[in-house]
C-alpha cells in the first residue's frame, strides 16, 4: 500500500473510532433516536447531489435501510448511551465479525475450518468475560443491545454481498434516507425532551452530530470506498482491526474509561478471535479489486 493510502487508511480508522466518542458526547443532551435522526438528516443533505436511484435493487435497499438505518443505529446508540464507558462498546461491537462468518456459512454456503470455529468461540467467550466487569454486569442491557446491533451489521453484510454493482455511496445514502423519518417518528413516540435538547444543545453536542454525520459517515465511508476500489479485500480488511484499538485509547484519554482486568482479558480474547477470522477470511478471498458504480 502506498504511503499516502496508508495514511488515508489510518485516518479512516481514526474517524470511525472517534465516532464512538462523538456519539457519547452528543447523547449527553440528545436522546439516542434523535441523535441518529439528526445525523442522518445531515448525511442526506450533503450526499444528495452525488447519488442515484438503485434500479432493480429497491427491495434489498429497503431491507438494508430498515436493518441498518432504523434498527442497527438505534440499538447501537441506545446501548452506547446506557454504557458508562466507550471501550466495552467498541470491543463488543466487533462481534459482527464472528456473526458474519456464521451467517456466511448458513446463507452463502461458505465453509468454516477449525481455526475459524475456534476463533468464533474465543470471541464470544471474550464478550462473556467482559460481562463480568462490575460496571458492565450492573447493566447488561447495554452490551445486549450492542450485540444485537452487531448481529444486524453481519446480516446486512450478507445481503450486500448479493448486490453486486451497488456502490457504498448509494448504500450509505439510502440507508440514511430510509431510516430518517422512522427514527424521528419513533423518537416522538418513545423519547422525551427533543425540542428542549435542540434548543439547549451547545456547540459541542451539535459538533458531535456534525462529526458523526460528515466525519465518520461521509468522509470516513467515502475514503473507505476509495480504498476498497484500489486494493484487494485481503489487504484492506486487517487494517480495520485498528478501529476498536483507537476507540479504546480515545475512551481512556477523553472519557475516563478504566481498563479493568475483565475488560483487558475479555477484550484480548475478542480481538484475538476477530483477528484470526479476519485474516483467515481474507486469505480465502481472491486477490482482486472490488468494483462499484
Amino acid at each position: 500500500m502506498k504511503n499516502r493510502d496508508l495514511a488515508l487508511m489510518l485516518l479512516v480508522n481514526m474517524l470511525w473510532a472517534s465516532n464512538f466518542l462523538a456519539a457519547k458526547i452528543g447523547m449527553e443532551v440528545f436522546t439516542p433516536l434523535l441523535f441518529t435522526a439528526l445525523r442522518f438528516s445531515l448525511v442526506i443533505i450533503v450526499m444528495l447531489p452525488f447519488v442515484s436511484l438503485p434500479h432493480g435493487n429497491w427491495r434489498k435497499i429497503i431491507i438494508i435501510g430498515i436493518l441498518m438505518g432504523v434498527l442497527h443505529f438505534s440499538l447501537m446508540f441506545w446501548g452506547l448511551s446506557l454504557s458508562p464507558d466507550i471501550s466495552s462498546v467498541a470491543i463488543i461491537n466487533q462481534t459482527f465479525v464472528p456473526f458474519s462468518a456464521l451467517l456466511a456459512m448458513i446463507f452463502l454456503k461458505e465453509k468454516i475450518g477449525w481455526r475459524r470455529w475456534g476463533a468464533i468461540i474465543m470471541a464470544f467467550s471474550g464478550v462473556m468475560v467482559i460481562g463480568f466487569d462490575p460496571v458492565i454486569f450492573a447493566n447488561w442491557l447495554s452490551p445486549t443491545l450492542v450485540i444485537i446491533a452487531s448481529f444486524l451489521v453481519s446480516l446486512n453484510m450478507v445481503i450486500v454481498r448479493t448486490m453486486p454493482g451497488v456502490s457504498a455511496l448509494n448504500l450509505t445514502f439510502w440507508t440514511a434516507a430510509i431510516g430518517t423519518l422512522p427514527l424521528y417518528f419513533f423518537s416522538y413516540l418513545f423519547e422525551d425532551g427533543q425540542w428542549t435538547a435542540i434548543q439547549t444543545a451547545s456547540w459541542e453536542e451539535w459538533g458531535a452530530v456534525t462529526f458523526s454525520a460528515l466525519g465518520a459517515t461521509v468522509v470516513g465511508h467515502g475514503l473507505g470506498n476509495y480504498l476498497i476500489k484500489h486494493y484487494p479485500v485481503s489487504t484492506i480488511a486487517p487494517y480495520y482491526l485498528l478501529v476498536p484499538v483507537f476507540a479504546v485509547a480515545l475512551g481512556i484519554i477523553f472519557w475516563g474509561d478504566v481498563m479493568t482486568v475483565e475488560l483487558m482479558i475479555g477484550g484480548a480474547m475478542v480481538m484475538s478471535g476477530v483477528t484470526i477470522i479476519t485474516f483467515r477470511s481474507a486469505k480465502k478471498k481472491p486477490a482482486k479489486h472490488v468494483q462499484s458504480d
